[in-house]
């Protein structure tokens, strides 16, 4: 008898065993399918890749940590003014700087990504003052197309 109820017991841990090891191995497979998305959306080429990129950070505080990693991975190691390139395409950070004014479009009005570009260039070592440098790197790219 005791053998026979340990046996159901085994049974029943191991089809229990199995049901966590599919979860664990779904949540794992997810959470790198939602990374690889993540770095498949850089560089940003158009003004609608970038508006779908702001909904996609905004979607929830985890998505917009995502970001942060993946631009984050993407500027450290490199002179900000190349590496942005990484993260929006020239052409299109060409038509941007931070405020909008002389006549270019403004990264602000996308206040998420925005928000991430900052948050970034802030965490990198030597970067004292980001929305300083994000401008000059911005500066960087436009003199580099005259």
């Amino acid at each position: 008898m005791a053998i026979e109820t340990n046996s159901k017991q085994l049974e029943e841990n191991t089809k229990q065993t199995a049901r966590n090891m599919a979860l664990v191995k779904k949540v794992f497979l997810e959470g790198k399918a939602k990374n690889a998305r993540v770095v498949e959306a850089f560089p940003v080429s158009s003004d609608e890749d970038l508006a779908d990129l702001e909904l996609k950070i905004s979607e929830s505080q985890e998505s917009k940590k995502r970001y942060i990693k993946a631009v984050t991975n993407i500027l450290k190691g490199n002179i900000l003014s190349k590496a942005i390139k990484s993260v929006a395409e020239e052409q299109l950070l060409c038509a941007y700087n931070i405020g909008g004014r002389n006549g270019k479009k403004a990264l602000k009005s996308f206040p998420q990504f925005f928000s991430v570009l900052i948050e970034c260039i802030g965490s990198l070592v030597g970067r004292q003052d980001a929305e300083k440098a994000l401008s000059h790197a911005l500066t960087c790219n436009v003199s580099l197309n005259e």
